[in-house]
């Protein structure tokens, strides 16, 4: 009942409506011109040629904020964190290289050292 119904007046609206623009479009217009060329008509046209102020409205509220994180994380600061490690390795690699001498006496010296620590820190934490 009530679904037919419906759907005949959809149907009958859309065929309204394609003839009302054919006959406004294919006519002599001179009905389309008076009305663009009234105040009412020269406001909406000016809304109707700027898409209803959705292509500002989509600026402000989508591609500004997207811009704007986008230059934020431009460095990418979550990548730069995953890279910590890797720039401590070569880091502790670099001071190791630089304890590289060839002496007998640096190397003994830098493992009784480390010894010491280990101690001082079983002693302390115990």
């Amino acid at each position: 009942g009530s679904m037919l119904t419906l759907e005949i007046t959809s149907g009958v609206v859309a065929v309204v409506g394609i003839l009302l623009a054919a006959w406004l479009w294919l006519g002599k217009r001179t009905l389309v011109t008076s009305i663009a060329n009234s105040a009412p008509g020269r406001l909406l046209s000016t809304w109707w040629y700027n898409a209803w102020g959705f292509d500002w409205l989509y600026d402000k509220v989508f591609v500004k904020p997207f811009l704007g994180i986008a230059w934020l994380l431009k460095r990418d600061p979550l990548n730069s964190m995953m890279n910590i490690p890797a720039v401590l390795s070569r880091f502790a690699g670099k001071g190791l290289l630089l304890s590289e001498n060839g002496y007998l006496r640096w190397y003994v010296a830098s493992m009784s050292i480390g010894a010491v620590v280990v101690l001082a820190l079983l002693m302390v934490l115990r």
